[in-house]
Order: structure tokens, then sequence, then C-alpha cells
């Protein structure tokens, strides 16, 4: 029972800040500057602080960032075959959605989640950000290049990697940790402070974007790309994770990324580049509710 309650404060922020939203107690035109400031200010602030002052060994997270990569890439294989389904009338905006819905992670759920149920569990993400933002971010361009009526050159992803919060973020703190910089304490404290409020912040705007409604757009794309990343994905990080001998804390980290619902850049990205932001936005409604369901119960497993 303590494991089941142990997302109940997840949900209840969730719940916060749909109510929020709502209720128009913060209006919903105002929420898109509150995310903003969660990925573009506070999130990134946390992740200087966490990598700079982490332990990243290879000795102790190689397995670790080696299962990462390797879920991924089968993750992003299964999620390329859904383009050859027989008579499954999935045309390219449809499919690039699904794509992106089973790649994508949400690091505002899954860093409090982290925080929630594991000690030490903000350096884990870390890596796990440092790993897989990069990676996915260029993946998901090339698809919806690729598959989209928006086509991408060389340049414009390097671009969109580069003006990335969190990739900076990363790049930040990686150099102040492998040049062994540490930051001056006003400094850190400062980071402290904002990081605090951060994966607070992050999870009520994750809440306010959720739609009631959505929940009973169902059809069977939405149920594939509801499953793709807080059931299958998080499996095949399991499976990866007992391959390579990781211990309980790290597969569990790796479940929180895998189980995590998509990051709702995807959203934007999608109209952007051609995609179905509508497909996009149902199926990341039910990888919310899916993932709290999820989650306890590989917490009892692995923990």
């Amino acid at each position: 029972m303590s494991l089941a309650l142990s997302v109940l404060p997840l949900l209840l922020i969730l719940v916060a800040g749909y109510a929020l939203a709502k209720s128009d107690i913060i209006p919903r035109t105002q929420w898109d500057a509150i995310e903003t400031l969660s990925f573009r200010g506070l999130i990134p602030a946390t992740l200087i602080l966490a990598i700079a002052q982490s332990d990243l060994s290879l000795e102790r997270f190689g397995g670790f960032g080696l299962a990462l990569v390797g879920t991924l890439a089968v993750i992003t294989g299964l999620a390329l075959s859904l383009r050859l389904l027989p008579n499954a009338r999935l045309g390219n905006p449809a499919f690039t959605s699904l794509f992106q819905g089973s790649i994508r992670w949400n690091a505002f759920v899954a860093l409090a989640a982290a925080e929630q149920f594991l000690s030490g569990g903000l350096a884990l993400m870390a890596v796990a950000i440092a790993v897989l933002i990069p990676l996915i971010n260029v993946t998901c361009i090339v698809v919806l290049a690729a598959f989209g009526p928006s086509k991408a050159s060389v340049s414009k992803v390097l671009s969109t990697l580069s003006r990335n919060p969190l990739v900076q973020a990363c790049v930040i703190g990686l150099t102040l940790n492998l040049g062994g910089i540490s930051l001056p304490v006003p400094l850190a404290e400062a980071f402290d402070m904002i990081g605090r409020g951060a994966l607070g912040v992050g999870l009520l705007a994750v809440g306010a974007g959720i739609s009631l409604r959505r929940l009973t757009r169902l059809d069977w794309r939405v149920c594939l790309g509801a499953f793709m990343r807080p059931v299958v994905a998080s499996c095949v990080f399991v499976a990866m994770g007992l391959l390579l001998g990781l211990s309980g804390v790290q597969i569990f980290a790796g479940v929180l990324v895998f189980a995590a619902p998509a990051a709702s850049n995807g959203y934007i990205v999608a109209k952007q580049m051609g995609g179905d932001a509508n497909l996009y936005a149902d199926i990341m409604t039910w990888q919310v509710v899916l993932s709290l369901l999820v989650l306890p119960m590989w917490a009892h497993i692995l923990l």
C-alpha cells in the first residue's frame, strides 16, 4: 500500500495543475509561459547542479547508459515498423505522431518520480537526459523530415539541438564535471533553490495540459501509442537491465525514463512539421494515466 501511496503526491500535483487551469484561476493562455519557465529555466538549473556534482564515471554509469541507448534503439525500431503494418491505413502524419509518442519522454514527470521513489535519483536522471535527449531530438526530426511535408537539413537539426535548453544544461554540467570545476557556493545554493520548485512547477504544467475529453477519444492508434512507452518500453529496459546486470535502483531509474509519458514539446513539433498534433495529444494524455498505474507496480517489483 505504501508503494501505491507513494505515487499519490505526483497525482495530486497533476490534479492541482488541472484544477488551476480548468477553474481559470490561472488561465490556460498563461500556462505556456509557465511551461516555458520550467523548460528553459528551472529544469536546466536542476540538471546543471545534478550533473556538475555527480560521479559520472563509466565504471558507475556505463552499463546504465548502454541500457538506455539499447532500449531507445529497440523502441525506435519497433516504432518505425509501425509504418509497415498491413491494411493499417496509417498515413504519414499519424505515423510520425505515433513515432514521437513512442520515444519522446517527459523529463518533468521522470525527475519528480525519481525524487519521490529513489535516493540519489536526480543523478541517474541527469545521466539519462544527457545521453538520450540529443539522440531523441535528432531521431524525431529526421523521421518527421523523411515522412512529413517539412524537410529538415543537417544544419536545421544541429540548430534545433543547440537551442534545446536541456541539451545546453547537459553541456554546461558536463563541462563543469569533467573539468573539475566546482560551482561557487552561492551559485550552487541558488541552483538548488530553483531546483526545488522545478519539479512541482513542471508537474503542474503537465496537469494543466490534461484534457478529460481526450480520454474518451480512443481508437487503435491511441491505444497502441499509449502502451508503447509505459508498458512496452519499460519492459524492454527491464530486460536490458537484467541482461547487463544493473542494480534494482538503476533498472527502476530506467523504468522511470521509459514509462514516463511523452513530452509536450512533441505536440509543437508535430504542428510545425506536418504531424498529427491532435493524435499526439491524445496519446500523451493516456500515457499520463498509464504511467501512474505502472510506476507503483515496477517499484514493488524492483525496489
